[in-house]
């Protein structure tokens, strides 16, 4: 059994980065939103939803604070319109790319949402161990979650007493390559093989890898989980898990040689487009920037499932799998069935019968498959197979990386107290430019931690 730990915090400015790159996904995709879903899902949809409210509409509403908007918001009122229609029930949801400040605010106020949907575990813990959450268990029943979520994502949510949180939309970290410059195993990859790869192809003049990571208070954060994944792929979930929960110190062995491995690649002009400086002075939003340029710069990068769509936005010519393909980040043979993940989690203020139809129709397989049919996520139902995708990248990611064999693993960045994280970002921005500074930086984010804990 995964252990995840039981606090921390996002910084707030992840609204705005989760805004910008679920944009730039949507403008790959191959099949949209309300005017593509297939009318035989919608059917069944309405026939479900119709099956949660007795046969009979009860009408009222359902509130959720959110941060998705245009073209994303688009795709989730048309895979819950279904649910509208059937029920009489009216979704009123409101974006803000304040979430943290704004819910605070509210149920401070006494005047909570009746649901809040964002990218935070934290979040989940902290309105958790305050008294505010619904159990989910309590709400829609086990039976409606046990045996169709992986384990893992329930444990992020979960305490001794009940489940209060329910994922729905998730986006894994891969490493993407140009499928006509990239000549390396595609295939279960070990880590060696990878490396052995990358130390050839950067004799031929062409560095292997791409890598931003711009993003003005926020620069960093692509190196972190950079970092982060390589120590799950190499030392494995135990390690990841007890960093993440304070039990281990970023200055450790394991951490200390992950940030080494790091900066062998981004001090490196020959590995890395540019070197370091080049790096930190692109925006992360271009991370894709030299794949297919004439001649190319790079050949790799790793990376969020949405990192394909921002480098469509670059090179629109290019198609997904036969130009630019991906596979699961390679690691130790030992670790190659544990992937990182993102994703939307929501959480219940309020007990109404809407709340729990409509929370049921959320985690059913018949809501998640219209989810996936608008081809922007991936959903966390494991029942909805890769046949449910429109978007065959998404498609690929469903049958590699979210498998039932798969263990999904939470890294530190996203369950740590913002205080950590900021160190931690603001530490690989340091050491990328002065790897003199790694004692430093390390100390730096243990000093975090430890005030984080009072």
């Amino acid at each position: 059994m995964t252990f995840f730990p039981k606090h921390g915090a996002l910084r707030r400015g992840s609204i705005a980065i989760t805004l910008a790159l679920t944009a730039g996904l949507s403008l790959c995709q191959t099949a949209t939103a309300a005017d593509t879903l297939p009318a035989n899902l919608v059917e069944k949809a309405q026939a479900y939803a119709l099956s949660l409210v007795g046969g009979q509409k009860i009408g009222g509403s359902v509130t959720i604070l959110g941060v998705n908007g245009g073209h994303e918001l688009e795709a989730l009122r048309a895979a819950w319109r279904p649910f509208e229609e059937a029920t009489g029930i009216r979704i009123d949801y409101n974006a803000t790319t304040d979430f943290h400040a704004v819910l605070q605010t509210r149920v401070a106020a006494g005047d909570p949402p009746d649901l809040a949907s964002f990218n935070s575990i934290n979040a989940v813990h902290r309105y958790m161990k305050r008294g505010d959450l619904k159990d989910l268990n309590q709400l829609i029943g086990k039976d409606a979650i046990d045996g169709h979520f992986d384990p893992g994502l329930l444990a992020t949510v979960s305490d001794s007493k009940g489940l209060y949180g329910l994922w729905t939309e998730l986006s894994g970290n891969v490493l993407w390559y140009n499928a006509h410059l990239y000549d390396g195993p595609t295939e279960n990859v070990t880590a060696e093989q990878f490396d052995a790869w990358t130390k050839k192809f950067s004799k031929t003049g062409t560095a292997p890898w791409c890598y931003a990571d711009e993003r003005g208070p926020a620069s960093g954060y692509v190196g972190l989980t950079w970092i982060e994944t390589y120590l799950l792929k190499h030392y494995g979930p135990d390690v990841v898990n007890e960093l993440s929960a304070g039990k281990r110190a970023w200055s450790s062995d394991e951490v200390r040689a992950a940030f080494e491995a790091y900066g062998k690649l981004v001090e490196d002009p020959s590995m890395v487009a540019g070197g370091a400086i080049a790096a930190m002075s692109t925006p992360a939003i271009r991370i894709g920037a030299g794949l297919f340029s004439d001649p190319p710069q790079c050949a790799v990068m790793q990376w969020g499932v949405f990192a394909g769509g921002l480098t469509t936005v670059i090179y629109p010519k290019i198609q997904m799998i036969k130009d630019l393909n991906f596979m699961p980040v390679p690691s130790e043979p030992q670790y190659a069935k544990y992937e990182t993940y993102g994703g939307t989690v929501t959480m219940a203020f309020k007990d109404t019968p809407q709340v729990r139809a409509f929370l049921k129709y959320l985690a059913s397989t018949d809501g998640q498959r219209l989810v996936a049919a608008a081809g922007i996520w991936n959903v966390s139902n494991t029942d909805v197979g890769a046949d449910a995708y429109s978007n065959p990248v998404l498609s690929k990611v469903r049958s590699t990386l979210l498998t039932k064999d798969t263990t999904l693993v939470a890294l530190p960045h996203q369950v740590a107290d913002a205080s950590v994280v900021q160190a931690a970002i603001r530490g690989v921005v340091n050491y990328a430019m002065d790897p003199s500074t790694l004692d430093q930086v390390l100390s730096s984010i243990d000093d975090a931690v430890a005030s984080s804990k009072g």
